[in-house]
């Protein structure tokens, strides 16, 4: 069973980027994304190459994701 971090979406952390890699799920509030509930563990970050991040690090180069599979 994997552990989960639950971050708000304004959060600029790794989990709510759209170059994070490790597995994450979106919670919907009003139809809405609201929360960011992602896989804890270390993830290579697609901005930087050969950095390994974890989902509570603060993104650099932070981009909110355009669309919501």
């Amino acid at each position: 069973m994997s552990t989960y971090g639950t971050y708000r979406i304004a959060e600029k952390k790794c989990a709510t980027c759209s170059y994070w890699c490790g597995n994450r799920r979106i919670d919907f509030r009003s139809n809405k994304p609201f929360y960011i509930q992602a896989e804890a563990g270390n993830y290579v970050c697609m901005a930087y190459v050969n950095r390994k991040t974890t989902a509570a690090t603060k993104c650099l180069r932070w981009r909110l994701w355009e669309k919501i599979p």
